[in-house]
């Protein structure tokens, strides 16, 4: 297969629509809407300083996007038919909006501290888990039932010892991944319903369920904040904030032995041992940590705090893997050729620069690293564009075929 029907193609690019050139416009994430709708529209909710976006891409017409919403609030927000939950620094709440209105429909409150992410669960819409700097995890259910207390599950105690920045559930919805400020990844076993309905027999109301430990816990597999992470199937991709050197920072591609997220959920944790920095309740050989390195894609220019990549991972499309860095330059892996290898007739030939001629053969700017297990890494820096392009505020539509 051609490389360039694998990557995808940037459509249409679009500076914000502010009013006043003095605010701020810096895009700090953007969250497509996770579930399928009845004419398959792609909503976006941007977040940008205090302003919460929501907005359906648009291609063809002058302007890219068409803006469904616009929310602006005097706290920072961080990020769902027509809800959307914001959440941020403060005040410690979620606030629950509602797209359609555009009135703030309900706000729910419980953690100490500032709240860095949200995930929604991929098997419920009532779902959601945020993560916060008070070192906890809560999971939500947004549900009627649960007007009166919706924090259905406290993720705490043996777990991280410092602010959680990053959560991802597992598509199957029963795992949750965490990252942290104390370089620790944790794998949660999200309750079942049974088990959330058991915990409120034994309450004269629904009570919060408090889940201790994790049944997986490393500060081995990066050396730094882990920021961002995410399942790929049942392996794990993850990033640390910074690499033992700055300008070469990493992506790590990784497993847990032993872990089936179809299995049953092993009855007991494991429990912190003085010492020990990875602890697993997976079946696995006592001689080895518990967790294998696959791989570790190289992402240069990314030693700001909070970099994140994005995981395109559809069924019946190609997975593809994506990050951009500080030298406004997207490297995009197709994690497909994994398995099936990359045909060296293949090789996309990149033209070389006069700059990129100074910087000597095998430069990681002048051309493609193809890995040995046929990973493809392709730095596409724009080279060409408007300097205006490369400012803060700007939205891009990619196309993957």
């Amino acid at each position: 297969m051609p490389v360039n029907e694998v990557f995808p193609a940037l459509l249409a690019s679009q500076r914000l629509p502010f009013e006043h050139e003095d605010v701020d416009t810096t895009v700090f994430d953007a969250k497509f809407y996770p579930y399928e709708t009845v004419d398959n529209d792609q909503i976006v909710a941007v977040v940008a300083a205090d302003t919460v976006i929501v907005l359906r891409p648009i291609l063809g017409s002058e302007r890219p996007f068409e803006i469904l919403c616009w929310f602006q609030d005097e706290q920072h927000p961080a990020t769902r038919k027509p809800i959307l939950c914001i959440a941020g620094s403060e005040p410690k709440h979620i606030k629950i909006l509602d797209i359609e209105s555009g009135h703030p429909l309900r706000t729910i409150a419980g953690h100490g501290r500032e709240i860095n992410d949200l995930a929604v669960s991929p098997v419920s819409t009532d779902l959601i888990a945020s993560a916060s700097n008070d070192n906890t995890i809560r999971l939500w259910n947004l549900g009627e039932d649960y007007l009166e207390n919706p924090c259905v599950t406290l993720f705490a105690g043996e777990g991280h010892k410092a602010p959680v920045l990053a959560i991802h559930f597992h598509p199957n919805g029963r795992w949750l991944l965490s990252g942290g400020i104390d370089t620790a990844v944790c794998l949660w076993a999200v309750p079942s319903d049974a088990e959330l309905d058991k915990a409120a027999e034994k309450a004269p109301y629904r009570d919060t369920k408090i889940v201790h430990y994790p049944h997986f816990f490393s500060k081995e597999v990066h050396p730094n904040y882990v920021d961002c992470l995410a399942f790929y199937g049942d392996l794990i991709i993850s990033k640390a904030a910074r690499g033992d050197d700055d300008k070469d920072n990493e992506i790590q591609i990784w497993k847990i032995d032993g872990f089936d997220s179809e299995a049953e959920v092993p009855d007991e944790p494991p429990i912190p041992v003085p010492g020990d920095q990875t602890r697993s309740s997976f079946p696995h050989d006592s001689r080895f940590r518990g967790f294998q390195r696959l791989l570790t894609l190289d992402i240069s220019n990314t030693s700001r705090f909070y970099h994140r990549f994005g995981l395109f991972h559809s069924p019946g499309m190609r997975p593809i893997l994506a990050m951009g860095n500080e030298q406004s330059a997207y490297s995009f892996w197709d994690l497909q050729r994994l398995d099936e290898g990359i045909d060296p007739k293949e090789r996309p030939k990149v033209k070389k620069t006069a700059a990129s001629r100074a910087k000597g053969k095998g430069s990681k700017e002048s051309s493609p690293a193809i890995r040995p297990n046929g990973l493809l890494s392709s730095d596409s820096a724009r080279d060409g564009t408007p300097s205006s392009m490369k400012t803060k505020g700007w939205l891009e539509v990619y196309r993957f075929k």
